[in-house]
């Protein structure tokens, strides 16, 4: 057991010899094991830097370049995606600075008779992957978040607000809800608004028309 004490003892003197004593102060840089980022090469906000000729930290974008992922709006077409906010109903959902607009601009989207069911099945894909999980997969506002106990989730089956208003709270977020302006691109916004339309005329539509595609969707479950 003496030899344990004698080999702490030693242990101790060399810590302290090497590392100093807690809170003392040294001229020469410490050694650390475990810098832990202390020390970045980067410019804080708002920094000088002797580094550019102007003095200035901050910098404006490269000029001729854009974001990844992002078009202007003039450029992009039905193939590409597209996450620029112009000043047009079809970028805001607003018809001036202070209204929203309602109905979908369907110019913008080329949407027609044969491609508007696949537009709303687009609707879904997006609806499920980013909103389902707070808004329920039937837009109820009861997904999983809501068995966690997250208040303010809104029901959308029964939302009133215009269309543009529920696209801007898409892009910008409202309360609770984050903004999802930066992973949903222009028409997959649209596509959300659409899709939540389909899923409020389904709850009014008479059974009558939608009772053989609910007894297939039924039977499909059974099997």
């Amino acid at each position: 057991m003496r030899y344990f004490f004698i080999v702490y003892a030693l242990l101790a003197v060399l810590v302290i010899s090497v590392g100093g004593f807690r809170g003392e102060k040294f001229k020469h840089t410490p050694f650390r094991l475990f810098p832990d980022m202390d020390e970045q090469d980067r410019i804080d906000p708002q920094e000088a830097s002797d580094f550019f000729h102007d003095g200035l930290g901050a910098r404006q974008p490269v000029a001729e370049t854009l974001p990844q992922g992002f078009e202007p709006a003039d450029l992009a077409d039905a193939s590409s995606k597209s996450f620029t906010n112009n000043n047009d109903y079809y970028h805001t959902g607003l018809l001036n600075d202070e209204v929203f607009g309602n109905g979908l601009p369907v110019d913008e989207l080329g949407l027609n008779e044969e491609n508007l069911p696949a537009f709303i099945k687009r609707g879904k894909v997006v609806f499920n992957a980013n909103c389902a999980v707070c808004h329920g997969i039937s837009g109820n506002g009861k997904g999983v978040a809501a068995g966690y106990g997250i208040p303010g989730v809104a029901n959308l089956q029964s939302t009133v607000l215009p269309d543009g208003a529920i696209y801007d709270i898409i892009v910008n977020g409202r309360g609770g809800m984050s903004a999802f302006g930066y992973q949903v691109d222009v028409k997959d916004r649209w596509a959300i608004v659409a899709y939540l339309r389909a899923l409020q005329y389904s709850r009014e539509v008479p059974l009558d028309q939608v009772k053989d595609a609910f007894d297939a969707g039924i039977a499909a479950q059974a099997k």
